[in-house]
């Protein structure tokens, strides 16, 4: 009892030692909360929104992913840990406290403790301030409150371990602005150390995966308590998984416990002596300094050979950060200039290492562009080619978390859709392109990835890209990048692309359903036409058949077709939540919301989707009028694509090239595509240069240009004639 008694008495008197970091942490808990709740209420009746947009708006407020919340705990971490221990830094304070006859145990808890207590009175009386201003409003809904509850204690959570971390740099040092230097450190050292390797992985290693699976890039906010704390606040949204958010708190337990304890024990084993140097362990100084040295050395090298690409000012840039850290850090330690040098030789092992580090990157030591994983190990492989998928829209349609937030479109990028969809069986074709990518660097291990200089003939000197995922059978995956200096057709390309597992995952129109399926429409040129909507249910059979069909005639469209044909036409099949927010969208008169949703998911229709094309004539779609050239009356050429020279102000009125010509628009025209469909055609003379015209043609009275794309080497040989003559005479009139 007394032992409890005296616990509590060093609590209230170090809570008069520090009245001013107790009213701070009260004052912004309560402009944050209460105030900031009768804000967000105040604003909301003047502007005479709903009940139900006011319940959301709170809630956001009170929750887990407040932005002010989140700084408020980060700042409190730093203040309250300081001011729990700032005597431990001062030899008169450190005498007076260790003369009282109290326990050294009990001393330590009670400043600890004291430290979280004050934050969590400040907060939850802060809290039931909030409570009663939404009570006095009347909105304290269970959901406000359990809101409320439920970020209170995570936001306390992870005060306790970012407290914890700096409760630890104050054991370890013996002044204040070392110590919050100390913190600083530990907050931010290991994402600081995974962040300059990821650099050097990228920019070093030829096969290197810049796709958000990269080893560094998972690391960065699992080696830091404060990225790990933001990284949290974005996981721990509604609506994740509950088994997700149960490992995460159990992780930041496991490492808060860890920590109090660990602050403990250099508590117990810190000597009254320490107060007022630099470090209270003479051990941990070279445990620090090392480490800090070794990363700014190597940082140093590697922003010098970012600016240069050089060795000797590689080596200049190790020398630099090398020398600067390693003094900097001897002056903080000892106070003196003349300490500089005492560790040299720990200087010149951080040296060693570091460059050590940048050798095996820059050299590649360890084989990492060589390595490609046993055929026999490998259970299935993705495949993911730069540039080629572009026009598909991966992701997926996100319901509102809350009456205040809207539908939004949550991207995928290719490689994470297709990764986490293809799993190819097939895998000798994708091996072989591996082999013949790693042959192709040891002739030439810096090729540039993408497009090198234009020959004369206007052909490009292209390198095809392409990410692989190996899943191993023993469960491991391996995410590489390659580059192979070829032709876009090849024999493996061919077997890969017309593999059915391969087009499954690439285009998810394949694994639509009828059920999902609620309508059609066309596209050609910008302009759109609905084929059917399913509104009365009157027109689902012919959604139905059209969707089957199309993904029939996909499925089976071959590499040599798509090399012969380009597309004509596009099609969207309308999914069932296209459908409600088209509907939604007519319902609030709002002409352009949710447009960016609901026009995506359009694929290309060939020539040669013969089935396709029939149906949509039944349906009464003009498709025939898609490919009558006599519609068109005219072509404008812009000069300046192909000019080497710069149009003056005077030849303004003459910077298109017309053609009138019906056979000359023909032989262009046979050749072209359209612009917007360029991209969707993966097998099209994308290593040539290719120009842009308009196409024009009048409907009811209206002049319509239609943009098109030709290949450089499939340009009529009349229209090759006037692009020489235009340029010659350019270069004529400034020479």
């Amino acid at each position: 009892m007394t032992s409890r008694s005296l616990f509590f008495n060093l609590l209230k008197e170090d809570v008069k030692q520090r009245l001013w970091s107790v009213a701070l942490t009260f004052i912004l808990f309560f402009f944050a909360l209460p105030v900031g709740v009768a804000l967000t209420v105040g604003d909301k009746f003047n502007d005479e929104l709903s009940r139900r947009n006011l319940l959301a708006s709170v809630e956001k407020w009170m929750s887990f992913q407040n932005g002010y919340l989140v700084a408020i705990i980060i700042l409190l971490s730093l203040i309250m840990a300081v001011t729990s221990f700032s005597y431990l830094h001062s030899r008169q304070k450190v005498d007076f406290y260790h003369s009282i006859p109290v326990n050294r145990k009990n001393l330590f808890w009670a400043n600890y403790f004291n430290g979280i207590f004050i934050v969590i009175a400040s907060y939850a009386i802060n809290l039931i301030f909030s409570y009663g201003v939404a009570a006095v409003n009347g909105i304290l809904t269970p959901e406000i409150a359990g809101i409320g509850i439920k970020s209170f204690c995570l936001f306390m959570l992870h005060y306790f371990l970012l407290y914890s971390v700096t409760v630890v740099a104050m054991m370890l040092t013996g002044n204040i602005l070392v110590g919050i230097l100390g913190t600083l450190v530990f907050e931010f050292y290991g994402s600081s150390v995974f962040a300059v390797l990821e650099l050097c992985y990228q920019h070093f290693f030829n096969t290197s995966y810049s796709g958000s699976k990269s080893l560094f890039t998972l690391m960065l906010n699992k080696t830091s308590p404060l990225f790990l704390f933001m990284a949290n606040v974005e996981e721990m949204r509604p609506g994740r998984s509950v088994e997700g958010v149960a490992l995460r708190i159990v992780v930041v337990c496991v490492i808060t416990v860890i920590l109090a304890l660990l602050s403990f024990l250099l508590y117990k084993k810190r000597g009254s002596e320490a107060a007022g140097k630099a470090m209270a362990f003479h051990i941990s100084m070279p445990i620090i300094r090392i480490p800090i040295v070794i990363l700014a050395s190597l940082s140093g090298s590697l922003f010098f050979w970012l600016v240069h690409s050089t060795l000797g000012w590689a080596v200049f840039g190790l020398i630099c950060g090398l020398l600067l850290s390693h003094c900097a850090i001897e002056i903080i330690y000892h106070f003196d200039f003349r300490k500089l040098f005492c560790n040299w030789k720990q200087m010149i092992l951080c040296g060693v290492l570091a460059a050590a580090v940048f050798s095996s990157f820059r050299y590649d030591i360890f084989g990492y562009d060589r390595y490609v994983p046993a055929k026999d190990s490998i259970k299935h492989v993705g495949i993911s080619f730069r540039n080629t998928n572009d026009w598909i829209n991966y992701g997926e349609i996100i319901a509102p978390e809350d009456d205040m937030s809207d539908f939004e479109w949550r991207y995928m990028s290719s490689d994470d859709y297709l990764f986490n969809h293809m799993e190819l069986k097939d895998i000798e074709p994708v091996l072989t392109l591996v082999k013949e990518s790693i042959k192709a660097m040891k002739e030439n291990p810096r090729f540039d990835r993408e497009l090198q200089p234009m020959e004369d003939g206007g052909q490009y000197t292209r390198f095809y890209s392409f990410s692989v995922k190996y899943t191993l059978k023993n469960g491991k995956t391996i995410y590489r990048t390659y580059d192979i200096p070829r032709a876009l057709l090849s024999q493996e390309i061919v077997q890969i692309y017309e593999n059915p597992e391969f087009r499954q995952a690439v285009y998810p129109i394949l694994t639509q359903t009828i059920d999902n399926t609620a309508g059609v429409k066309v596209g050609k040129g910008g302009q759109m036409s609905i084929v059917s909507l399913d509104r009365n249910g009157t027109d689902k059979a012919m959604t139905d058949k059209l969707l089957l069909t199309y993904q029939e005639e996909l499925t089976n469209l071959k590499v040599d077709t798509m090399q012969k044909e380009n597309p004509i036409a596009s099609i969207q099949f309308i999914t069932k939540q296209q459908a409600e927010l088209t509907k939604l969208k007519s319902d609030t008169n709002n002409k352009w919301e949710y447009n960016y949703i609901i026009e995506k998911g359009y694929y290309p229709i060939y020539p040669s989707f013969v089935k396709t094309l029939d149906l949509l004539r039944e349906y009464n779609i003009d498709v025939d009028s898609w490919n009558d050239l006599s519609q068109i009356k005219e072509i404008n050429v812009d000069k300046i694509q192909f000019n080497k020279i710069e149009t003056t102000t005077e030849e303004k009125d003459s910077t298109y090239l017309t053609i009138t010509d019906p056979e000359e628009i023909k032989q262009v025209m046979n050749a072209a595509t359209l612009e917007e469909y360029s991209s969707m055609n993966p097998f099209t003379d994308s290593e040539y240069a290719s120009y842009i015209f308009s196409a024009v043609t009048f409907s009811g009275g209206n002049r319509i240009e239609i943009q098109y794309t030709i290949p450089r080497n499939k340009l009529p040989d009349f229209l090759k004639n006037e692009l020489q003559d235009i340029i010659r005479d350019k270069e004529a009139v400034f020479h």
